[in-house]
C-alpha cells in the first residue's frame, strides 16, 4: 500500500475522549484517510464494526473506557464467530501507558500496534502502514 491508497480505507477511532477522537480524526483527514468512523467506547466500536456499510480497514483503539475497555475489545473482535465481524481486522493500540505489562498485555491480544499518547501524523501514518502490511503480533 502507498500513502495515495489511503482514500480508499475506512478507519474506526473507538476512544472515549471526544477532543482524542477529534484530534486522531484531523490527523487521518490530514493524510488523506477517505472515511472515519467513530465510536467512544468498545461495546459501541463492536457495533459499528458488525454494521458498517463498508468494510473497516483499520481500528484504531484506546485502553481505558467505560462499559467496555480496549483489551476487551480486542479478545471480543479476535475471538469472534460472528460473520458480520471481521476478527482479523487490524488494530492498532492508543494509549497513555507506555509500560511493558500493558503493552505485552494488549500484544497478547493481537494487536497489530500500538501508540503513545500523544501521537504524531508521522508515527499514527507509519503505524497504519505497518498494521496494514503485517499480521497481528500474538505472544501465544
Amino acid at each position: 500500500m502507498i500513502e495515495d491508497d489511503f482514500k480508499y480505507l475506512h478507519i474506526l477511532i473507538i476512544d472515549d475522549e471526544a477532543f482524542m477522537r477529534k484530534l486522531i480524526e484531523r490527523t487521518l483527514s490530514d493524510i488523506g484517510v477517505g472515511i472515519v468512523s467513530q465510536a467512544s467506547n468498545g461495546r459501541e466500536g463492536l457495533s459499528l464494526l458488525q454494521s458498517a456499510k463498508s468494510k473497516v480497514d483499520l481500528v484504531v483503539c484506546d485502553l481505558e473506557m467505560p462499559e467496555m475497555n480496549g483489551f476487551d475489545f480486542v479478545k471480543q473482535v479476535r475471538s469472534s464467530s460472528d460473520e458480520r465481524l471481521d476478527s482479523a481486522v487490524p488494530i492498532l493500540i492508543l494509549t497513555g501507558h507506555a509500560d511493558e505489562e500493558t503493552v505485552r498485555g494488549a500484544a497478547n491480544l493481537g494487536i497489530n500496534g500500538y501508540l503513545i499518547k500523544p501521537i504524531s501524523r508521522k508515527s499514527l501514518e507509519g503505524r497504519i502502514l505497518k498494521s496494514i502490511k503485517t499480521p497481528a503480533m500474538k505472544n501465544n
